[in-house]
């Protein structure tokens, strides 16, 4: 490996879904929601309208994720669960949260989670020039630990020395604490993580608003962004983040 491959001393953060893992079918994720919620809710005597489920369940969702994107909260299953039920006039009960709770969590996994084209190969890659590999990623309906069996599943763990989720943290990005966590686990300082994500808010922006590096996976039809390193590709990762470090000791060489 040349010096300029070498990123020995650095943390390559980067996110999960829609940066390195994706559904392959959304709609069936809700769709299984709908489904299980009305047959426990019918179990326990509080039946309700298919279409009022997916109400409560889709609106509750769209608040919590917003309230994540921009506030950085995260919202605990019992929370979201509990908000669900309130706006469905249900009366909750302690062994329905809990068969609820294995619902809401894996509901996930239904829409047959897949990696993006080159995840895998991106990982070798990045993983050959000696960064420390983190993965940084904001959860809500899913709990951290169904990520990591998922992620068990397609054999990307391995690639990691760490995992962070929102749900472990009790705060989400773009809060800058996530980042600086990120740093303090890996014995570094901010300057020295390189996050790379396709949010531009919890992303890219909460990256470099906590001193770090940022690299923004910018999907087809999103426009580019002054001043940040981008791709379009997985391919592009590495280059990309040698790049980043480039940038980041510029400074230092002068």
């Amino acid at each position: 490996m040349t010096t300029g491959q070498d990123l020995s001393g650095w943390t390559v953060s980067l996110d999960l879904w829609g940066t390195l893992i994706e559904h392959s079918d959304q709609a069936a994720v809700t769709d299984w929601r709908v489904a299980e919620f009305g047959q426990v809710l019918a179990a326990f005597d509080q039946d309700r309208p298919a279409s009022q489920i997916r109400q409560a369940v889709t609106s509750v969702d769209r608040l919590a994720l917003h309230q994540q994107r921009h506030e950085g909260t995260q919202p605990t299953t019992t929370k979201l669960l509990a908000e669900i039920l309130n706006s469905l006039a249900v009366q909750e009960t302690p062994e329905m949260l809990q068969v609820l709770d294995v619902v809401h969590t894996h509901a996930s996994l239904r829409g047959c989670p897949r990696h993006i084209d080159g995840a895998q190969d991106t990982l070798r890659a990045l993983a050959r020039t000696g960064a420390r590999l983190v993965l940084t990623s904001n959860t809500l309906s899913t709990s951290p630990l169904v990520h990591r069996q998922l992620l068990d599943s397609l054999e990307l763990s391995p690639f990691f020395a760490d995992m962070m989720f929102s749900g472990d943290l009790g705060v989400a990005k773009p809060r800058r604490e996530v980042f600086l966590r990120v740093a303090e686990r890996a014995h570094t300082t901010p300057d020295r993580v390189i996050h790379v994500g396709d949010d531009w808010l919890t992303d890219v922006r909460g990256a470099l608003g906590a001193g770090c590096q940022a690299v923004y996976y910018r999907q087809a039809g999103r426009p580019a962004r002054p001043g940040v390193l981008s791709i379009i590709a997985l391919d592009q990762m590495v280059n990309a983040v040698l790049a980043a470090r480039h940038a980041a000791l510029a400074p230092e060489s002068r």
